[in-house]
Formats: C-alpha cells, sequence, structure tokens
C-alpha cells in the first residue's frame, strides 16, 4: 500500500509504494495537501503496477518468439537435435509459465514410492528408495524444483556419479528405478518425454567381481561381529549361503526340525521354489532359544546402514575389502560385502568335491525342472553341509 512522506529540502509530499516486481518506488507528489498527496499516492501505485503488468503481458510473447526463431535457425543449420527442441519447448514452458514449478521430483518419486509398497517385497522397496534417495542427493536442487526440469544430462550425471561408489549392475540398477518413476510421469503427463529412457546401461563385466572369503576371515568376521545378531547373519550366511535379504525375513517358523525352509526372494521360480537347507552344529546353537523375528533388531535398517555395519565388521577383522586378482589384463579388483559369504558357501562344498547339482539345490540357482529331476538328494543335502568347515 502506498504511504506518503516529506522531508526538510521540500515543501512538497513524496509517495512511496511498490510498481509490481518487488520494486521499492519514491515520487514527489508536487502537493502540499496531506489529503491530495494520499490520493496522487494510490493512483501512482496503481499506475505503475498495471505498466508493469502490461510489461509483463508484452516480455512473454517477445521471449516465446525469439525462442521459436532460435530453433528456425539451428533446424536450418542441422543443429536442431531431438534433445536441443525438448530443451527449448522447456524454454517456451517457463516464460509463459514463470510461476508454475509443477510438481517435484521430490515429491512425486515419494508419492510413485508410497504407491508401489503395498505390491512388492520390502528388499526392493527399500531397493527403489534407495536409488530415488541417491537421485534427490545427485539433483540438488533441481530435485525440488518443477520434474520436467530434469534432463538426460541430468541422469546422466547421476549414473556417472553413483557408478564411483556402485558396482556396474547396481548403478544400472538405480538408473532403472528412476527410469521407471519418469515413465510413470510420463504416462500421467506431467513431462514430454522420459529423460531416463535414452540414458544407455554401463558394462558390468568391468573392473568389480565378487571374490569369496577365506576360512580364516570368516572365522575373524564372526569373532569380531559387534552383535549377536550379527555374528548370527554371518554365521548363517556362510553355512547357508542365504542372502542378506532373506536372512533378514527369517523367523523361528522357517526352522523346521534342523532345516530352514525358505522362499528365497530372488528365483526364477518365486511360486513354486522352496529351499530346505540342512543346519551345522554351529547354526543351531546359534538359534536355539530364539522366537519370532531372528534379526529383530537388523531387519529394519536401511540397506546403505546394513552395508556400512558390515564394512565396519570386515575393517575390524582386517578382512580387506578387494583383493587384486593378477590373473587378467588388465588384473581383476575383486570386490568383497556380505554377499560373499553366498560365494564362499558355494566355494566350500566345491572345493568338497560335492555334486554341482547339490550346490545349486542349496544354493537355489536351480529351475523348477532342475528341482523336480533332482529330489532324490535329500541326504545328500544333509551330507553336504557335513562338510562344510567348522567355525
Amino acid at each position: 500500500m502506498a504511504t506518503i512522506y516529506k522531508t526538510p529540502q521540500s515543501r512538497f509530499w513524496f509517495a512511496r509504494f511498490n510498481d509490481g516486481s518487488g520494486k521499492r518506488i519514491s515520487k514527489t507528489t508536487k502537493t502540499e495537501s496531506k489529503r491530495e498527496a494520499k490520493r496522487i499516492a494510490a493512483d501512482l501505485e496503481s499506475k505503475a503496477r498495471k505498466d508493469h503488468a502490461a510489461k509483463e503481458d508484452d516480455t512473454i510473447p517477445r521471449m516465446i518468439l525469439s525462442t521459436v526463431k532460435i530453433a528456425s535457425l539451428e533446424m536450418e543449420h542441422g543443429r536442431l537435435t531431438l534433445q536441443r527442441a525438448e530443451e527449448l519447448i522447456r524454454l517456451m514452458h517457463q516464460a509463459a509459465n514463470p510461476n508454475d514449478t509443477g510438481t517435484s521430483f521430490r515429491r512425486f518419486a515419494g508419492a510413485w514410492l508410497d504407491a508401489k509398497e503395498a505390491s512388492i517385497a520390502q528388499t526392493t522397496w527399500r531397493s527403489y528408495r534407495d536409488a530415488i534417495k541417491a537421485a534427490c542427493t545427485v539433483f540438488g536442487t533441481k530435485a525440488d524444483g518443477a520434474l520436467r526440469q530434469i534432463t538426460v544430462g541430468d541422469i546422466e550425471k547421476f549414473q556417472a556419479t553413483i557408478r564411483k561408489r556402485l558396482r556396474g549392475k547396481t548403478t544400472n540398477y538405480y538408473v532403472s528405478v528412476i527410469r521407471r518413476v519418469f515413465e510413470n510421469a510420463a504416462q500421467k503427463d506431467l513431462v514430454a518425454k522420459n529423460p531416463a529412457r535414452p540414458v544407455k546401461p554401463i558394462g558390468t563385466g568391468d573392473s568389480l567381481t565378487r571374490n569369496p572369503f577365506t576360512l580364516e576371515e570368516v572365522r575373524a568376521l564372526i569373532k569380531h561381529a559387534t552383535t549377536p545378531e550379527w555374528k548370527g547373519m554371518i554365521l548363517l550366511g556362510a553355512h547357508t549361503g542365504l542372502r542378506r535379504g532373506d536372512l533378514l525375513g527369517l523367523t523361528s517358523d522357517n526352522i523346521v526340525g534342523t532345516k530352514i525352509q525358505i522362499q528365497p526372494s530372488k528365483t526364477s521360480d518365486k511360486a513354486g521354489t522352496v529351499l530346505e537347507i540342512p543346519l551345522t552344529p554351529p547354526c543351531l546353537g546359534w538359534l536355539e532359544g530364539r522366537t519370532g523375528d531372528l534379526f529383530p533388531k537388523l531387519k529394519p535398517l536401511k540397506s546403505s546402514t546394513l552395508s556400512e555395519a558390515f564394512k565396519a565388521i570386515m575393517r575390524k577383522a582386517k578382512v580387506p575389502q578387494t583383493l587384486t586378482i593378477a590373473a587378467g589384463d588388465p588384473p581383476v579388483i575383486a570386490h568383497r560385502s556380505f554377499h560373499s559369504l553366498r560365494h564362499t558357501f558355494a566355494s566350500w562344498l566345491a572345493e568338497a568335491d560335492i555334486h554341482s547339482d547339490v550346490r545349486r539345490k542349496l544354493t537355489g540357482h536351480a529351475s523348477e525342472a532342475v528341482h523336480a529331476r533332482y529330489t532324490h538328494h535329500d541326504t545328500a543335502l544333509v551330507r553336504a553341509v557335513e562338510t562344510l568347515p567348522a567355525l
């Protein structure tokens, strides 16, 4: 609202007002009458705001026309690519709707994730959440801007950034999650195109590979486990070969006699595959007296938190996270994590000359047809597990 004031240097009243853009303006009213000065101040403010609005209305068409001319010139010289055309369209949209920020990536991805929770496994939901969280970190302030402002270049930056700390396979998975988010946004007409679609997967046959632990290393990991639950996780990981997610989901109901019965979360036949894994005496000893969830304190933790906790145990046990295998050119860098316990389990069975069919049944890598052909291996499974080294 306009105000009036006087200065010692003038006998006239001055008006102070906002022109509509936030800029404060002072002008003389050229009158000594206070009542008249208030009327003039209100008129000056009204005119300034109308002039500003008219200027804005004129600016928007000129900006759009300028953008169209740029597109025309670039097309004439053969420089107008699809990506550049989409960028120019975004500029025109912003010019026509300067105050419209639209749905942000963080908000839309969060809603998409919430909608998925009821229909997917918790381990999958957590991996989706981790991918979205990583994307928000890389996108920075753009994560809270309009969803349509995220470009192919932003997705490529995301891919390159997370590749520095994750395996190629995991990097591709994270990008695929973001691709699904934008595909859903495109279906709802919130974005013109999916910016993640043109981003190609990176090669996974790179310098990172898995490598098992030695017997001494597994014993050291168990010895330096920070909690009883971590001790059980490492022990069961090494002597059952179960994945971390499957171990976290175990309850006392999965323990039937001296065996674990479980439907693994990752298998080509999720509807019918049930693993039966005989338990070794150390595993049975740890399980004795436990009821309900076997890992109630570890189960709710984020995947990244669990990974960092296991790395801390590795450091405490002086077990290296990476090994250089000089058999290749260039040498292969073997990366070790909790999943390496699964490789350790399979390696120990192979070293004990356990038949590959029995190993596949214990690890859940066989198809339903293979399972059906080898149901007579139940006794062989017990003998196979008995060959595992004592921990």
